[in-house]
Protein backbone atom coordinates (compact mmCIF):
# COMPACT_ATOMS: atom_id res chain seq x y z
CA UNK A 1 0.00 0.00 0.00
CA UNK A 2 1.52 3.60 -0.86
CA UNK A 3 2.10 6.38 1.69
CA UNK A 4 -0.58 8.24 0.67
CA UNK A 5 -2.99 5.73 0.89
CA UNK A 6 -2.02 5.01 4.08
CA UNK A 7 -2.40 8.79 4.58
CA UNK A 8 -6.03 9.16 2.99
CA UNK A 9 -6.86 5.95 5.36
CA UNK A 10 -5.50 8.11 8.32
CA UNK A 11 -7.06 10.90 7.55
CA UNK A 12 -10.69 9.56 7.02
CA UNK A 13 -10.23 7.41 10.29
CA UNK A 14 -9.07 11.10 12.41
CA UNK A 15 -11.96 12.38 10.45
CA UNK A 16 -14.68 10.14 11.88
CA UNK A 17 -13.20 10.04 15.35
CA UNK A 18 -13.51 13.60 15.38
CA UNK A 19 -16.96 13.54 14.26
CA UNK A 20 -18.10 10.77 17.00
CA UNK A 21 -16.37 13.00 19.32
CA UNK A 22 -18.47 15.97 18.17
CA UNK A 23 -21.60 13.44 17.73
CA UNK A 24 -20.84 12.53 21.98
CA UNK A 25 -20.18 16.29 23.17
CA UNK A 26 -23.52 17.31 21.71
CA UNK A 27 -25.18 14.25 23.12
CA UNK A 28 -23.96 15.12 26.34
CA UNK A 29 -25.08 18.53 25.95
CA UNK A 30 -28.21 17.88 24.51
CA UNK A 31 -28.69 15.55 27.66
CA UNK A 32 -27.22 17.94 30.44
CA UNK A 33 -29.72 20.28 28.97
CA UNK A 34 -32.63 18.16 28.90
CA UNK A 35 -31.93 17.38 32.82
CA UNK A 36 -31.33 20.67 34.24
CA UNK A 37 -33.43 23.18 32.06
CA UNK A 38 -36.73 21.93 34.52
CA UNK A 39 -34.14 22.68 37.86
CA UNK A 40 -33.52 25.87 36.35
CA UNK A 41 -36.85 26.71 35.05
CA UNK A 42 -38.15 26.09 38.90
CA UNK A 43 -35.65 28.16 40.13
CA UNK A 44 -36.91 31.14 37.87
CA UNK A 45 -40.18 30.92 38.50
CA UNK A 46 -39.38 30.25 42.67
CA UNK A 47 -37.04 33.91 41.90
CA UNK A 48 -40.30 35.47 40.38
CA UNK A 49 -42.86 34.41 42.89
CA UNK A 50 -40.02 35.52 45.73
CA UNK A 51 -40.21 39.08 44.00
CA UNK A 52 -43.64 39.13 43.69
CA UNK A 53 -45.03 38.36 47.36
CA UNK A 54 -42.32 40.99 48.52
CA UNK A 55 -44.48 43.87 46.58
CA UNK A 56 -48.11 42.11 48.03
CA UNK A 57 -49.61 42.08 51.29
CA UNK A 58 -49.50 38.52 52.58
CA UNK A 59 -52.71 38.84 54.37
CA UNK A 60 -54.43 39.90 51.36
CA UNK A 61 -54.40 36.98 48.49
CA UNK A 62 -54.33 33.72 48.76
CA UNK A 63 -53.91 32.66 45.10
CA UNK A 64 -50.17 32.22 43.23
CA UNK A 65 -49.51 34.72 41.45
CA UNK A 66 -47.48 32.59 39.10
CA UNK A 67 -50.65 31.01 37.83
CA UNK A 68 -52.33 34.08 36.89
CA UNK A 69 -51.27 36.26 34.26
CA UNK A 70 -51.72 38.10 31.18
CA UNK A 71 -49.91 39.73 28.72
CA UNK A 72 -50.06 43.59 27.81
CA UNK A 73 -49.08 46.04 25.75
CA UNK A 74 -49.06 49.50 27.35
CA UNK A 75 -46.08 51.70 27.55
CA UNK A 76 -47.79 54.22 29.71
CA UNK A 77 -47.90 51.18 32.22
CA UNK A 78 -44.31 49.21 31.54
CA UNK A 79 -42.20 51.87 29.81
CA UNK A 80 -41.67 50.10 26.87
CA UNK A 81 -43.61 49.23 23.77
CA UNK A 82 -43.94 45.69 23.77
CA UNK A 83 -45.94 43.00 25.97
CA UNK A 84 -45.21 42.86 29.20
CA UNK A 85 -46.52 40.46 31.63
CA UNK A 86 -48.78 41.47 34.61
CA UNK A 87 -49.27 39.18 37.57
CA UNK A 88 -52.68 39.22 39.34
CA UNK A 89 -53.40 38.33 42.86
CA UNK A 90 -56.73 37.75 44.20
CA UNK A 91 -58.94 36.36 47.62
CA UNK A 92 -61.18 34.09 47.30
CA UNK A 93 -61.14 35.10 43.68
CA UNK A 94 -61.64 38.49 44.04
CA UNK A 95 -59.25 40.81 42.80
CA UNK A 96 -56.39 41.99 45.12
CA UNK A 97 -53.75 43.55 43.47
CA UNK A 98 -52.02 43.66 40.20
CA UNK A 99 -48.37 43.36 39.63
CA UNK A 100 -46.41 44.61 37.12
CA UNK A 101 -42.40 45.47 35.62
CA UNK A 102 -41.96 48.92 34.69
CA UNK A 103 -39.12 50.73 33.99
CA UNK A 104 -37.60 53.92 33.42
CA UNK A 105 -34.16 55.30 30.86
CA UNK A 106 -33.38 58.19 33.10
CA UNK A 107 -31.30 57.24 35.82
CA UNK A 108 -27.94 58.20 36.60
CA UNK A 109 -26.55 55.48 34.66
CA UNK A 110 -29.35 54.40 32.60
CA UNK A 111 -32.25 52.00 32.75
CA UNK A 112 -33.76 51.25 36.11
CA UNK A 113 -36.35 48.81 36.35
CA UNK A 114 -38.96 48.09 39.27
CA UNK A 115 -41.38 45.79 40.40
CA UNK A 116 -45.00 47.28 41.40
CA UNK A 117 -48.11 46.36 42.96
CA UNK A 118 -51.26 48.09 43.04
CA UNK A 119 -54.80 47.16 44.76
CA UNK A 120 -57.96 47.88 43.23
CA UNK A 121 -58.38 51.06 44.74
CA UNK A 122 -54.63 52.31 43.08
CA UNK A 123 -52.96 51.97 46.44
CA UNK A 124 -49.24 51.04 45.86
CA UNK A 125 -48.77 47.50 47.96
CA UNK A 126 -44.97 47.83 47.14
CA UNK A 127 -42.45 48.72 45.03
CA UNK A 128 -38.78 47.02 44.33
CA UNK A 129 -35.83 47.59 42.33
CA UNK A 130 -35.43 44.82 40.35
CA UNK A 131 -32.40 46.44 37.86
CA UNK A 132 -30.27 49.61 38.26
CA UNK A 133 -26.35 50.28 37.26
CA UNK A 134 -26.75 53.88 39.79
CA UNK A 135 -23.71 54.51 41.95
CA UNK A 136 -22.54 52.18 44.74
CA UNK A 137 -23.31 54.42 48.01
CA UNK A 138 -25.34 57.12 46.20
CA UNK A 139 -28.27 56.11 43.79
CA UNK A 140 -28.14 52.23 44.97
CA UNK A 141 -30.31 53.39 47.99
CA UNK A 142 -32.97 52.28 45.93
CA UNK A 143 -32.25 49.04 46.73
CA UNK A 144 -34.36 47.97 50.05
CA UNK A 145 -30.98 46.36 51.14
CA UNK A 146 -29.21 49.27 51.08
CA UNK A 147 -32.14 51.56 52.67
CA UNK A 148 -35.78 51.77 53.09
CA UNK A 149 -36.51 54.35 50.86
CA UNK A 150 -38.39 52.44 48.41
CA UNK A 151 -41.27 51.84 51.43
CA UNK A 152 -42.19 55.16 50.69
CA UNK A 153 -44.12 54.23 48.45
CA UNK A 154 -45.98 52.05 50.29
CA UNK A 155 -50.20 52.91 50.38
CA UNK A 156 -49.85 56.07 48.21
CA UNK A 157 -52.30 56.38 45.63
CA UNK A 158 -51.76 58.53 42.02
CA UNK A 159 -54.58 61.24 41.42
CA UNK A 160 -53.51 62.21 38.87
CA UNK A 161 -50.64 62.50 35.84
CA UNK A 162 -49.91 65.52 37.57
CA UNK A 163 -49.93 65.08 40.94
CA UNK A 164 -48.36 67.67 43.09
CA UNK A 165 -47.77 64.93 45.66
CA UNK A 166 -45.84 62.45 43.38
CA UNK A 167 -42.50 64.30 42.84
CA UNK A 168 -39.08 64.17 45.29
CA UNK A 169 -39.27 66.89 47.58
CA UNK A 170 -36.69 69.08 45.81
CA UNK A 171 -39.30 69.33 43.09
CA UNK A 172 -41.94 70.10 45.48
CA UNK A 173 -43.61 66.45 46.30
CA UNK A 174 -43.66 64.35 48.98
CA UNK A 175 -40.60 61.61 48.29
CA UNK A 176 -37.15 62.23 49.66
CA UNK A 177 -33.87 62.78 47.50
CA UNK A 178 -30.79 61.43 47.94
CA UNK A 179 -28.00 63.33 49.50
CA UNK A 180 -25.71 64.17 46.24
CA UNK A 181 -28.06 62.01 44.11
CA UNK A 182 -31.30 63.49 43.31
CA UNK A 183 -31.44 62.01 39.36
CA UNK A 184 -32.03 58.34 40.71
CA UNK A 185 -35.36 58.86 43.04
CA UNK A 186 -36.46 61.62 40.91
CA UNK A 187 -36.60 59.11 37.71
CA UNK A 188 -38.17 56.59 39.90
CA UNK A 189 -40.94 59.36 41.11
CA UNK A 190 -41.23 60.17 37.79
CA UNK A 191 -41.86 57.20 36.48
CA UNK A 192 -43.65 55.68 38.82
CA UNK A 193 -46.31 58.50 38.44
CA UNK A 194 -47.86 57.73 35.07
CA UNK A 195 -47.04 53.89 35.88
CA UNK A 196 -48.95 53.81 38.61
CA UNK A 197 -52.26 56.23 37.75
CA UNK A 198 -52.24 54.14 34.17
CA UNK A 199 -52.15 51.08 35.97
CA UNK A 200 -55.29 52.19 38.06
CA UNK A 201 -57.00 52.97 35.37
CA UNK A 202 -56.50 49.41 34.14
CA UNK A 203 -57.02 47.65 36.82
CA UNK A 204 -60.85 46.56 35.58
CA UNK A 205 -59.84 45.55 31.96
CA UNK A 206 -56.48 43.49 33.30
CA UNK A 207 -58.78 41.63 35.23
CA UNK A 208 -61.47 41.00 32.54
CA UNK A 209 -58.89 39.45 30.89
CA UNK A 210 -58.46 35.46 30.64
CA UNK A 211 -55.76 34.02 32.16
CA UNK A 212 -52.41 33.72 30.00
CA UNK A 213 -50.56 31.16 32.50
CA UNK A 214 -50.52 27.44 32.31
CA UNK A 215 -48.37 26.61 35.17
CA UNK A 216 -49.20 23.22 36.68
CA UNK A 217 -49.92 22.84 40.14
CA UNK A 218 -46.60 20.30 40.25
CA UNK A 219 -44.65 23.38 39.40
CA UNK A 220 -45.84 25.72 41.33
Amino acid sequence: MSESNIALIKSKKNALLLTAFAAVCTFLVALTHLITAPVIEEQKQQDILRKLTQVLNKDKFDNNPLNNCVMITNSDISGVNKPTKVYRATLNDEPYAMIFQTQTKQGYNGRIELMVAIDKRGSVQGVRTIAHQETPGLGDKIELEKSDWVLEFNNKIVRSLKDSKWFVKKDGGQFDQFTGATITPRAIVNQLRPSVYNATQAFEEVFALENQCNITEAES
